[in-house]
């Protein structure tokens, strides 16, 4: 069954309410007019996978649907690259509620929230509310231009791989540096390398817009390679400027597939005149997900050799416990996905502790990353984890920055 309520000629956003109890669906659809909101209520399903919902709509879903249930539509509506804004409801389990939250963000829908029943009328009418005036700015800010200037931008946004060897070859690349504190003394541990990409036309380039382009094109080796010369020159600006820091650098799969490697970074240092023990290699648990033996052998020969190795994005990967028992790593770095929602979600905070106590038991250092606030250093500190990394502590900057920033933070404490 469907019924409409009358919506504006203007492509304003849409709300639709999907849930098979009638009653309840009303009482959402009278909440909402409260907020001088008007709804679509669906009671089926079936009616609902066939409205026209754009990305701009809001779905409030009732996750225990008869016909198809929630996470059927939300599936449904992935395989079709719709993407509108959904609140989940349920009365059932909040893990479950939980649980589908998850769903929506590994099929990248963009789940609000999520809400149990009954709900509060406050809280549903307040949150509604923001909701429909955040989906209506970016509808506002998305259609400002017209379609074909829009089409022109991201033509003109698509990066190629000649573009990326020649930056490469004229080292277009920079790194930047995010400090890593220390919580027992609030002092200065290391810093994570961050590479991006000087474009001559479009400026600074994150990493996250052009590695996938590197790992693609089975680039990785020639861009760590230049990474890691760029770092140890960098070592040496730290050391004249009295900061002898650990340095994090990010391996991918195609590094640790190499087996010359570990011979190649201890010519590069050894040749620069700097300690292995300088530099952290953190690995991705996924990225020991094939060929382990070949990695293992890789792995192995890089801490004999004095380098650190740091398990990063733990608890995200496949069979983590099985990597972390068979490889030779010397620190554990939890996954930003926990450590920001820590403040919000208890199931989070209670894995970040598990893999704090784990990595106790392992004799590991543990580094939380995506410290975002306060609050979350906080409780961080109160379960005894080691070092912290994040914008609550400070951006990544160059190296000059970096170092003005060093003292300015001395001289501060």
């Amino acid at each position: 069954m469907t019924e409409n309520i009358s919506l504006p000629q203007s492509p304003v956003c849409k709300i639709y309410i999907v849930d098979d109890d009638e009653q309840q669906a009303h009482l959402m659809q009278a909440m909402a007019k409260t907020a001088k909101l008007e709804t679509l209520i669906y009671t089926s399903s079936i009616d609902f996978l066939s409205a026209p919902v754009s990305q701009y709509d809001i779905v409030v879903l009732d996750l225990q649907m008869p016909e198809k249930d929630g996470i059927e539509i939300m599936r449904d509506l992935a395989s079709k690259n719709i993407r509108p804004n959904f609140i989940l409801v349920s009365g059932f389990d909040e893990r479950v509620l939980h649980s589908a939250k998850q769903l929506a963000e590994s099929k990248h829908l963009n789940n609000v929230t999520t809400l149990s029943k009954p709900l509060r009328a406050k809280t549903f009418i307040s949150l509604l509310n923001k909701t429909y005036n955040d989906c209506e700015l970016k509808r506002l800010h998305d259609t400002a231009e017209v379609p074909e200037v829009q089409n022109l931008h991201k033509q003109a946004d698509v990066l190629t791989i000649e573009e990326l060897k020649l930056a490469i070859r004229q080292h277009k690349l920079v790194i930047y540096f995010q400090p890593k504190i220390c919580f027992n003394r609030k002092s200065l541990q290391g810093a994570e390398v961050l590479i991006h990409w000087m474009h001559p036309t479009r400026g600074l380039i994150p990493p996250e817009q052009f590695i996938p382009l590197a790992e693609e094109h089975k680039l990785m080796n020639l861009l760590t390679e230049e990474i890691l010369k760029q770092a140890i020159q960098e070592h040496h600006k730290f050391i004249a400027n009295g900061l002898d820091i650990q340095i994090s650098i990010n391996l991918s799969a195609q590094n640790i597939n190499d087996l010359s490697m570990p011979e190649k970074l201890e010519a590069l240092v050894k040749s620069n005149q700097i300690k292995p023990e300088s530099f952290t290699l953190e690995i991705t648990e996924s990225s020991l997900m094939n060929e382990i033996s070949e990695s293992l052998d890789i792995l192995n020969r890089l801490r004999m050799k004095g380098f650190l190795l740091s398990i990063n994005n733990f608890g995200t990967g496949y069979s983590s416990l099985v990597k972390l028992y068979q490889a030779p790593f010397s620190e554990l770095k939890i996954d930003r996905h926990f450590i920001m929602r820590m403040t919000s979600d208890t199931e989070a905070t209670a894995i970040v502790k598990i893999c704090i106590l784990l990595a106790r038991e392992l004799n590991m250092q543990i580094v939380a990353e995506g410290v975002e606030t306060e609050e979350t250093w906080n409780q961080l500190k109160k379960m005894g984890c080691d070092i912290a990394q994040g914008n609550f502590i400070a951006k990544p900057m160059p190296i000059d920055d970096f170092i003005n920033w060093v003292k300015k933070e001395s001289n501060t404490d």
